[in-house]
């Protein structure tokens, strides 16, 4: 391959590079430069001379290392220049290869660009700018939902601790109603000794009738009298408590402030209204599916689709032997498939004695009757919905079952 490359090791603060005439043909030393605007001239500058010694406009290949090579990344494709990211696993596999053991960034710039010339890479795309913020609002999303569920669990616990039958009055204990009943009554005490009026007036933001109200009341006084509290170091207790609803109620305000902006971008993208048309496929999902595969169109077939998901098996085989029982490579999109394995695992749900989705209802008991488990099934039956998916969106048609 006669493409002139700028291979680049990335790390935190400064990375290495190598410009390559061509396969085999070094055109200089690997050079430093710290990933700042300053010094990335350096890099700039060593694209130009490359360029002209080669009379191509050379590419820039990297191996993708999170946010580190994310700042290069988007610089040098602002700059006018193809990018390729390079998967670790690939590179790592060439490292392998070695039968000395040597970790230099100098070297790994060479076996980077050897990875590189010996596949058949395409440069990255650029994003549409809506399309990247909808993929980093709902991952942003689902990183603030699970420090949410996190938060949730040792408030629970805490509540047991202090006040032992509350669990017992509220379906859903991190309500905002809960949540203000508790921050102004944290202990049945405080509740046996309450202002009634005032304990109304909280109850009332739930936007429940009268009835539900009165009734909330009387099983509040009651849970307090049958409360049996662990009173050791109770002040302390009840000062991290109250913490901890000052921090539940932030934490919803952002959880309800990133859901309100995802919906807005997501109403950008055609394909949204398209994924929400397959039953078991809701707002959130919807839009982490949209903003993870982007445009379906660079996918030209669907095992490519599903290799990008991770829902691909892997394979063993040596000799003869060939593994029958392979799991899936989970090399692709984390966030793509844990949303498909969500959006499975409610399609298949009954709801009012039906599924909510008689396709893939259908598909995953099939599956069962073969005599898979469960979870074998259910990830099964999401490669059967992400082949629905590329098919909705590809031809952009609603979904119908036939």
């Amino acid at each position: 391959m006669n493409q002139p490359i700028l291979s680049i090791d990335v790390s935190k603060s400064n990375s290495y590079a190598t410009a390559f005439l061509a396969y085999g043909q070094v055109f200089t030393s690997p050079i430093s430069f710290a990933n700042t605007r300053q010094e990335i001239v350096i890099a700039f500058k060593l694209l130009k001379d490359l360029k002209k010694a080669s009379g191509k406009q050379p590419r820039v290949v990297l191996e993708a290392t999170g946010n580190f090579s994310k700042p290069l990344k988007y610089s040098f494709m602002k700059g006018g220049y193809e990018v390729i990211e390079l998967n670790p696993i690939q590179t790592h596999k060439e490292k392998k290869r070695n039968i000395r053991k040597i970790k230099t960034d100098p070297i790994d710039t060479h076996r980077i660009a050897q990875v590189y010339y010996l596949n058949n890479f395409k440069p990255q795309a650029n994003i549409p700018e809506e399309t990247a913020e909808l993929k980093n609002l709902t991952r942003q999303y689902e990183s603030f939902n699970e420090l949410h569920r996190e938060t949730q669990l040792k408030f629970m616990s805490l509540v047991d601790l202090i006040f032992p039958q509350y669990n017992e009055v509220f379906a859903k204990l991190c309500s905002i109603t809960s949540l203000k009943v508790l921050s102004a009554f944290s202990t049945p005490e405080d509740i046996l000794d309450a202002d009634i009026n005032q304990l109304k007036s909280i109850l009332k933001i739930s936007n429940h009738n009268q009835k539900w109200i009165d009734n909330k009341v009387k099983e509040l006084m009651a849970a307090a009298k049958e409360s049996l509290s662990y009173k050791v170091a109770q002040s302390s207790s009840i000062r991290v408590l109250k913490h901890y609803i000052e921090l539940l109620l932030t934490q919803k305000a952002i959880l309800k402030d990133l859901k309100t902006e995802i919906t807005k971008y997501a109403k950008l993208s055609y394909a949204f209204p398209l994924l929400l048309s397959i039953p078991g496929v809701g707002k959130l999902t919807a839009a982490s599916i949209t903003g993870e595969i982007g445009d379906i169109h660079r996918f030209p077939t669907t095992k490519q689709l599903t290799a990008y998901a991770g829902l691909d098996p892997s394979v063993y085989q040596s000799g003869r032997f060939k593994a029958t029982n392979n799991k899936i490579s989970k090399r692709g999109s984390t966030y793509l498939r844990k949303s498909l394995y969500q959006a499975t695992t409610a399609a298949v749900r009954k709801v009012k004695v039906r599924p909510n989705n008689q396709l893939l209802y259908d598909y995953y008991n099939q599956k069962r009757e073969q005599g898979k488990p469960y979870k074998v099934a259910i990830i099964a039956t999401a490669n059967k919905l992400l082949r629905t998916i590329y098919g909705v969106w590809k031809n952009n048609e609603m979904f119908k079952i036939k």
